[in-house]
């Protein structure tokens, strides 16, 4: 088939903490896939050198990078200088690597790098995202409400401004303009990413539901509490202002999101819940405040067309 010829090679980063259990078994997904990464990167998050030593016993061929320690965004930003496929896969520890997933993901880009050099497909660089299965679900990419939680379905055919993070494949070259914003706590990093790129950068999601990858949970995630909450404030906001470039709707919802929070808080926990959404308050201040750490973009518009030129 004329795709073979131009399949892509991928760069496969696991962000790993405290848990070298799952991260063998990740790394040993890798192995098994019937398409081989053409580079595995570790970073490493862990309060102990246990991680450390298990790579250094057991996959000493495996590039091992410590861990900025500032969270998942941080994790997987530490990553990005050493990149050299041609695309990217960010996994954890608590993923297994689907046997074809490579393979699929690869079949899919190089028809799509076959349609755009004749000129019969879209020219936009292109993202393929999969499904997630754990525990006999199924965990597909979320549309955000107005609100900015992320728990609509996509209607067939509608634009995806999501994606499944531990199931996705990025160009590299991508992360010359983005990186993951590391002042974002509860996988709005992740959205925000998304929405940028799509929304304001020119790319495109696709969803291939055949590409699965495994998600086996570990310990239970800690709670982000007002910060999770700020970073949903502050990304939604964002999305209607930077890159849908509508000021009176992030404006509007401004004032209902913080009004939403308040009531929330004090609906759950009574008058300790102002001091809740107050924390919240404080952080979406600091977010609005401060530029993003490890710069969200170097240039605002069109990525997919820097992409293209560079």
């Amino acid at each position: 088939m004329p795709a073979s010829t131009s399949l892509p090679s991928f760069s496969l980063c696991i962000c790993t903490r405290n848990h070298p259990a799952g991260l063998r078994r990740a790394l040993h997904s890798a192995f098994a896939s019937s398409m081989p990464p053409h580079q595995l990167l570790v970073s490493d998050d862990s309060t102990n050198y246990d991680t450390r030593q298990m790579m250094r016993a057991e996959f000493p061929a495996v590039r091992y990078l410590e861990g900025p320690r500032r969270g998942n965004a941080a994790n997987r930003n530490r990553m990005l200088p050493v990149i050299t496929g041609t695309h990217v896969l960010f996994i954890d520890d608590e993923t297994v690597l689907g046997q074809t997933f490579l393979q699929q993901v690869a079949e899919r880009i190089a028809d799509d790098n076959v349609y755009r050099r004749r000129g019969t497909g879209p020219a936009t660089p292109l993202i393929v995202t999969g499904p997630s299965l754990s525990d006999g679900q199924k965990c597909k990419p979320k549309k955000s409400s107005f609100l900015g939680y992320p728990s609509l379905n996509y209607c067939h055919g509608e634009r995806l401004c999501s994606v499944v993070l531990h199931s996705t494949v990025f160009p590299s070259v991508l992360f010359r303009h983005v990186a993951f914003d590391e002042r974002l706590a509860g996988g709005y990093d992740v959205i925000d990413l998304a929405s940028h790129v799509v929304l304001d950068g020119g790319c495109r999601i696709e969803w291939l539901p055949s590409a699965a990858n495994q998600h086996i949970p570990g310990a239970e995630p800690l709670d982000a509490g007002h910060l999770a909450e700020a970073s949903r404030i502050y990304a939604t906001l964002h999305r209607y202002s930077h890159y849908q470039h509508r000021r009176v709707k992030a404006g509007i919802f401004l004032l209902l999101a913080l009004a939403h929070s308040l009531a929330s808080n004090l609906h759950r926990s009574g008058l300790r819940g102002a001091t809740a959404f107050c924390a919240t308050a404080r952080s979406l201040w600091s977010h609005l405040r401060s530029p993003a750490r490890a710069g969200i973009a170097t240039t605002s518009g069109d990525i997919g067309a820097n992409m293209t030129q560079g």
